[in-house]
């Protein structure tokens, strides 16, 4: 329908008020109506194009997909992508692929990207990157994506042969033996309270740094000398994060040795009056995180990964990093006599294939010394 009003200032206006049909993605009535049309021609003009678009599909109709850039695409996934996992995990990836995805791909169509250069890219990651196989999942995901939404018609990476990757390294398990795990203590007998403490929790716990700067001091039963894990800190978008443990394995309750929870016990009694000289009186709270700096605020996650070269540097060490005292903590689990599943549930490691490789490494005096012991129990 086009009506005729008048202005304030006496001149004519049109207006197009017409009925479309039913929606049919939400179901509801479709109208259109627009005013100030100047005259009956040029609104009735307007209607007649609004319903033939209507009848023909193309209002609301997509960008012309050929001109559609990867680029768009990987934007529009990462911010898809986001609400589906964990914020660290999602960091983690998008850096990996803003490093190796996106300067391959960001300036072609995404119809023009052919099987051919899909597998010259991946031969490139599979021949010099050990997470080639991401990358190809990632770039996958992608096109599986852009297709959904009619921006390509086929998905290339899809269709390539694999190759074997090259330049994948074998597991590596950086380790102290109990002897240079006693030694390193030896040399940090004059650092501050809270160094000694963070590490030798490391050590004798096999903790993961993020879980280590998530606990409190409720997480520590110092009457049946127990250790829980129920949360972890980790990296944000905004910041630091905590999260609840990524599997069942991770949330657990390990048993802390004498010495350790002795050091806690200190440790706790000397953060109370470290922090009360800053005015901050932490009495007995419960939720108070164990390892804080002078503002009672928890450790950042690049704590240990600092100090520990410092030390090493300074005490002239051999090397090992913040996940090394981690697998320290499994040689010497082996080495005391525990078994494979002792282990893996002291550790926390969802997949027992983890502990298997760990344990491969981490045994170099127990293979050493099998053919001795092997003869002991022979005995002729």
């Amino acid at each position: 329908m086009i009506t005729k009003y008048t202005l304030k200032d006496g001149s004519e206006r049109f207006e197009v008020d017409f009925y479309l049909g039913i929606s049919d993605k939400t179901g509801e009535v479709e109208r259109v109506r627009k005013k100030g049309f100047k005259s009956y021609a040029a609104a009735k003009k307007y209607s007649t194009k609004i319903k033939y678009e209507y009848s023909n599909n193309l209002i609301g109709t997509a960008v012309n997909s050929d001109k559609i850039r990867f680029e768009d695409v990987y934007r529009l996934w990462f911010k898809q992508y986001v609400h589906t996992v964990r914020e660290n995990t999602y960091i983690t990836t998008l850096q990996v692929a803003d490093n190796h995805i996106l300067p391959k791909f960001k300036k072609y169509y995404m119809n023009s990207i052919s099987v051919e250069m899909c597998q010259d890219i991946a031969n490139e990651w599979y021949s010099g990157f050990a997470k080639a196989t991401m990358l190809v999942s990632i770039v996958n995901r992608m096109f599986k994506f852009a297709i959904g939404l009619g921006y390509c018609r086929d998905n290339p990476m899809s269709k390539i042969m694999r190759p074997r990757n090259t330049h994948k390294k074998e597991y590596e398990a950086p380790f102290y033996t109990k002897q240079e795990l006693q030694h390193f203590f030896k040399c940090i007998e004059e650092e501050s309270p809270l160094r000694q403490t963070i590490l030798r929790v490391l050590a004798f716990t096999g903790l993961r740094r993020g879980e280590i700067m998530a606990l409190k001091w409720k997480d520590i039963d110092m009457v049946n000398n127990t250790l829980s894990v129920n949360r972890v800190l980790a990296e944000g978008i905004k910041g630091s994060v905590f999260h609840n443990p990524k599997t069942k394995k991770s949330r657990r309750t390990i048993s802390i040795d004498k010495v350790t929870m002795d050091t806690l016990k200190w440790w706790r009694v000397y953060q109370k009056s470290y922090l009360l000289k800053y005015g901050i009186n932490i009495l007995n709270n419960d939720e108070q995180f164990v390892f804080t700096n002078k503002e009672n605020k928890h450790l950042n996650l690049y704590y240990l990964g600092t100090l520990i070269p410092k030390l090493l540097a300074k005490y002239d060490l051999p090397h090992i990093n913040a996940h090394g005292f981690r697998h320290t903590h499994c040689s010497l689990l082996f080495e005391a006599g525990l078994d494979m599943q002792e282990v893996r549930d002291r550790l926390g490691h969802s997949n027992i294939e983890t502990t298997m490789n760990i344990y491969a490494h981490v045994t170099t005096n127990r293979r050493d010394n099998a053919a001795d012991k092997f003869e002991n129990f022979m005995d002729f």
